[in-house]
């Protein structure tokens, strides 16, 4: 995922796959693409594609929102899987929520 320049006017929180909610397949890291669809709305607001070791961030978030993130396979063979109802986090500056995701590169 390359990071665009986000306008942090729109937003100062974030959401990231890590721990327990990074991408797997079959229980392995998978790189696939995800999507933030507005929980009121259902409109898409942001696509990305987690890394190889399942990592991924959504930047630039209102903090008082709450988001449905859904991964696809693209291979078809597993159905989508979908968090509803996420609050993203605001306890990291927009420099730090970067260097979080400098470090899983």
């Amino acid at each position: 995922m390359l990071l665009r320049n986000y306008n942090t006017a729109d937003g100062v929180a974030y959401i990231a796959g890590a721990n327990d909610g990074i991408v797997t397949v079959r229980g392995s890291p998978a790189s696939r693409k995800i999507w933030l669809l507005n929980a009121q709305t259902m409109a898409v607001e942001q696509v990305v594609t987690s890394l190889n070791n399942g990592h991924y961030i959504f930047l630039g978030l209102n903090p008082d929102k709450e988001y449905v993130v859904m991964v696809r396979d693209y291979k078809r063979e597993l159905e989508p899987f979908a968090w509803d109802y996420v609050k993203p986090l605001d306890d990291l500056s927009f420099s730090n929520q970067k260097a979080l995701w400098a470090s899983w590169q």
